[in-house]
């Protein structure tokens, strides 16, 4: 299922003793492009000093008209696990730390984007993750993680340099990849439309710059899917999407 970053911070997080609050952010992985922490904000019980971050390993399936999204833990649960001040960065010794009180397997190992896995809830239970997977935690001492809602109003820039803007972002829940980037390009184009680029049509992001550089002219782009919010999961619209953004990968 698709679902799109401005609909997903919509939505109530529930634990299974109560509500924990609302999304207002994801970190994504620069290099997988793909989510890895979803940013809660649970100022009505929690310190507001704090990030609350939850894994997609621990989120239940969902419908994207459900007002909720579940996950598989308890309020105190949330409460007593580690977390890194407002400002602070998340760093891979956060990580491990956060993912040992879990219980988790580590998704930095293996080869596949969640370690040995394509998904994220094959990490929910360490114990069904082998042994040596868990153990081999120097193969990446750092993390790629990146603010969603930092990059959403990045200058996007073209081959020739004219720019437009990041709008959102579409997440597959299957694996929590960042499946296309909703590019605005009223700037760019007569009339401005928004259209899908897909991730691998990414040529760099500049953190100092905020702007992320993609591969197309503007005639490419202007050729590419147009956004249409209401078919993100229909499947003859995802089909044609698929197709036009393959001819432009490279």
């Amino acid at each position: 299922m698709f679902i799109n970053f401005k609909q997903l911070s919509s939505k109530n997080i529930k634990a299974s003793d109560g509500e924990l609050g609302k999304v207002k952010d994801i970190y994504f992985d620069d290099r997988y492009w793909t989510t890895r922490f979803l940013v809660v904000d649970t100022h009505a019980w929690l310190p507001l000093s704090q990030k609350v971050l939850l894994s997609p390993i621990a989120l239940l399936k969902f419908h994207v008209d459900d007002s909720d999204v579940k996950v598989s833990m308890t309020k105190e649960m949330v409460e007593n696990c580690p977390k890194v001040e407002e400002q602070e960065t998340v760093s891979r010794e956060f990580e491990k730390k956060y993912f040992d009180y879990f219980g988790y397997g580590y998704y930095w190992t293996g080869e596949s984007v969640w370690g040995d896995y394509l998904y994220p809830s094959a990490l929910s239970n360490r114990d069904m993750v082998s042994h040596a997977v868990v153990q081999k935690t120097d193969i990446e001492k750092t993390n790629h993680l990146r603010s969603a809602d930092e990059v959403q109003d990045y200058d996007v820039e073209e081959v020739d340099g004219s720019k437009g803007h990041v709008h959102d972002f579409i997440l597959d829940t299957y694996d929590w990849s960042l499946k296309y980037l909703v590019i605005d390009t009223r700037n760019w184009l007569p009339g401005g439309k928004k259209v899908l680029i897909s991730p691998k049509q990414i040529d760099s992001i500049s953190w100092e710059l905020k702007t992320v550089k993609c591969k197309l002219s503007i005639q490419e782009i202007d050729g590419c899917p147009e956004y249409e919010q209401d078919k993100l999961n229909d499947t003859e619209y995802r089909a044609k999407v698929t197709q036009k953004t393959k001819r432009l990968e490279y």
